[in-house]
């Protein structure tokens, strides 16, 4: 699932978005007061996801790319950083069994949270920083780590959006 890059967006920027995501993955995955709308998220769509599956997705993709973040900021040289920085496709989960919407929408909501916290503590100065992506992925900055959490988290978004208006009735 290609997105559109997100490198135009600056720091404050990606904060903001981040911060934002929870309010708008809660008006798609829980539009109006029905007890369906559970079974309307987990209902697998056309691309063989559901809406649940993409929310998962979303809060563990910001999950990863936040520790990486967070490494990048902090090491005194270039960490040498997982693939999945940059390959989407290396960053696939299992939807846990039993998973919830109002529960993994709580988590999307912690970790966007503690990444836009993360962001917005950052000197300016950290955004040029880099690190290695290994396997052969080269460098990457921080600010670009930054702008893959929000181009995740918005991808995931309109495909959840699509499985869960396929799903209902």
């Amino acid at each position: 699932m290609a997105a559109p890059s997100r490198s135009d967006i600056s720091p404050g920027d990606a904060a903001v978005a981040l911060r934002s995501l929870p309010r708008r993955y809660r008006s798609v995955l829980q539009p109006l007061d029905d007890p369906q709308v559970e079974e309307w998220a987990e209902k697998v769509g056309p691309s063989g996801t559901s809406a649940l599956d993409h929310l998962v997705q979303a809060s563990r993709g910001i999950t990863m790319l936040h520790r990486a973040l967070r490494q990048a900021l902090n090491a005194p040289e270039p960490p040498t950083l997982p693939p999945a920085v940059l390959d989407e496709a290396a960053r696939q989960w299992d939807t846990p069994g039993g998973a919830k919407v109002d529960a993994e929408l709580d988590l999307l909501a912690e970790e966007a949270e503690a990444m836009a916290t993360t962001i917005t503590d950052a000197p300016g100065q950290a955004w040029t920083k880099t690190a290695t992506v290994a396997g052969g992925g080269g460098e990457v900055t921080t600010l670009q780590v930054a702008q893959e959490a929000v181009r995740t988290g918005v991808a995931q978004l309109k495909a959840a959006q699509q499985a869960f208006d396929a799903a209902r009735p």
